[in-house]
């Protein structure tokens, strides 16, 4: 989760280190350094009230040993750490000016100042942070940032960073162009992170406003919360969305960090069926759900912003794990789908992992380095989506077999009259539309009653489905078998006159009188009646042809049976002919 990145931040500490000499470090103002440059700088840590230029100026002159170095590319300390001061002298050996950028690549800090203190002036001032309103800053950018044309020889920067959340400070110095290039590349980034989460949370939304599921409706919701959580700690919610809500922007990074874990978390639980399958679990997370919020709301009644910050970093890992124990013992417990899940909760962890050890300077920063949790958590949305792709292909799959399986008579195999309906009738109409012939044959196994009464009903089952055999065998393939009930069979015979349908029909009489089944001592020989009628006018329709062949095997049935008697389906009073 990108909430790892943010423990890893409260919990840090300075990693600092007495320079030997103890004296202000030095830039040059001609270069322009690569990456974050606090190990090339001196800090002083405020204790308790707010220092001036003039007091951090006695403090270098005075007490010396104040004054602490870092090997860190990037500081990191705790939550409501107070503030810090980072100080270096900038050398210009030219007569010309030279015009640098600096910037604080972090959103969520409360106040940065930078201070500028050419030798024998006083120092100039660009202010801006969280606890600004945009319009107010001196520049309007995502993070703190100062552009100052460095006058020739020393001038020494001063700059201040305060924040309840947790203090993070990668400092860069770097030229106009190299600044402007760096916020092109978050612009096309976060572009494309926002881009990929917007259209994932507008899909679902659309499938849960069409299928009624609520599972895509919490992935919508777990979507558009990491979209506002980042937005808010990385500065773009303060610039394009509430740019004067400086209360809001102040509480919301920890309020929006305890609803995206949530809703995480409720994504989950209805993903992965927790309440239907761990009822204990699902009331257990619905307990804790509610005590963070509750506790939220204490914080936020007394004013701790930084209690509600600790708050939300203690939840991560809680949550975190809990997310992936839920996917492990999903998948473990014979849920594939679950599998795209785990995946996707590890891609995000993993990331916001690499973030946290990049900034926190255990990695090497890269660009790539940094936004690894940004990455991670659009691997967790595309696998996630794909986990709800998944899994409506399985329910999909589940219903179609489960309809498949309605459809089938699970004695011989055969299509039901369910199964043999809406195919017959698609054939029907097509023929009718061509004007071609088609038939239908009525089939009833002779003396099965007895046959039943006599043997047992286990018997008859295995004469049922020996019969059915010899039917499925012995038709044409284009032809459409079914069991219609009990000891009835059903055949269509498309693209067939009467007399060729009759000719089947006779086939199949003689190959089930030439079966012979024996039980036990017995040998038994079966034979069947058809009753054949044929579509011979434009008004017949299905029903009334089936009709018409049933009375025609009723009629082979008086006649003596094992016969095949055809008859006409546009005139049902008419008698079926013996063939």
């Amino acid at each position: 989760m990108p909430l790892l990145t943010l423990q890893v931040f409260a919990t840090g500490a300075f990693g600092a280190s007495s320079d030997e000499e103890q004296t202000v470090p030095r830039l040059d103002a001609r270069m322009g350094y690569h990456g974050a440059i606090a190990h090339r700088m001196a800090f002083i840590e405020e204790q308790g009230e707010e220092l001036s230029v003039g007091d951090i100026q006695f403090l270098i002159g005075e007490t010396p040993e104040g004054v602490q170095r870092t090997d860190d590319r990037v500081m990191a300390n705790g939550i409501d750490s107070g503030a810090v001061w980072l100080v270096a002298d900038v050398i210009n050996p030219t007569r010309d000016t030279i015009t640098r950028r600096m910037s604080v690549r972090i959103g969520w800090l409360d106040r940065v100042d930078f201070y500028f203190m050419p030798a024998g002036e006083p120092p100039e001032r660009f202010i801006s942070g969280d606890s600004i309103p945009v319009h107010n800053r001196s520049f309007a950018t995502r993070v703190p940032t100062a552009e100052y044309a460095f006058p020739s020889g020393m001038t020494r920067l001063f700059l201040r960073v305060e924040t309840a959340d947790p203090v993070v400070i990668p400092f860069y110095f770097s030229s106009l162009k190299a600044g402007h290039d760096q916020e092109q590349f978050d612009a096309a980034f976060y572009s494309f992170v926002y881009g990929v989460m917007f259209a994932l949370a507008a899909y679902n939304l659309m499938l849960f406003t069409g299928l009624r599921r609520k599972r895509y409706l919490f992935y919508t919701i777990y979507m558009v919360s990491f979209i506002l959580m980042t937005a808010s700690y990385s500065g773009i919610g303060m610039v394009l969305i509430w740019p004067s809500a400086v209360v809001w922007q102040q509480w919301a990074p920890p309020l929006l960090m305890l609803v995206f874990a949530f809703s995480g978390i409720t994504f989950a639980t209805s993903f992965l069926e927790v309440k239907l399958r761990r009822r204990k679990l699902f009331r257990a997370i619905q307990v804790l759900c509610a005590v963070y919020f509750a506790l939220f709301a204490a914080c936020y009644y007394i004013g701790e912003r930084g209690w509600a910050l600790t708050l939300a970093f203690a939840l991560v890992p809680v949550f975190t794990g809990l997310m992936l124990y839920l996917g492990v013992s999903s998948w473990m417990s014979g849920m594939k789908s679950a599998r795209y899940y785990l995946f996707g909760t590890l891609a995000s962890a993993i990331g916001a992992s690499i973030t946290a050890l990049t900034v926190y300077g255990i990695l090497p920063y890269s660009q790539i380095g940094f936004y690894a949790v940004d990455i991670g958590m659009v691997l967790d949305a595309m696998l996630l989506a794909l986990a709800l792709a998944d899994l409506v292909k399985r329910t999909q799959q589940a219903r179609i077999a489960a309809e498949r399986k309605a459809q089938v008579d699970h004695l011989t195999g055969l299509e039901n009259r369910r199964g043999f309906l809406p195919v017959a009738e698609s054939l029907w109409n097509l023929v009718k539309r061509n004007n071609r012939d088609i038939c239908v044959a009525m089939i009833d196994i002779d003396h099965f009653k007895m046959i039943n009464d006599q043997y047992g009903h286990a018997t008859g089952d295995r004469i049922l489905r020996k019969i059915a055999k010899v039917l499925d065998s012995s038709r044409r393939q284009g032809d459409l078998l079914a069991r219609w009930g009990g000891e009835e069979f059903v055949l269509l015979l498309p693209e067939t006159d009467l007399p060729e349908a009759c000719n089947v029909a006779e086939r199949l009489r003689q190959n089930v009188e030439a079966l012979t089944i024996r039980e036990g001592a017995d040998i038994l020989q079966c034979t069947i009646s058809v009753g054949v009628a044929n579509r011979d006018s434009e008004e017949v329709s299905l029903d009334k042809t089936i009709v018409m062949a049933d009375q025609a095997l009723y009629q082979a049935k008086l006649e003596g049976r094992n016969l095949v008697c055809a008859g006409n389906a546009s005139d049902a009073s008419a008698r079926a002919v013996p063939v």
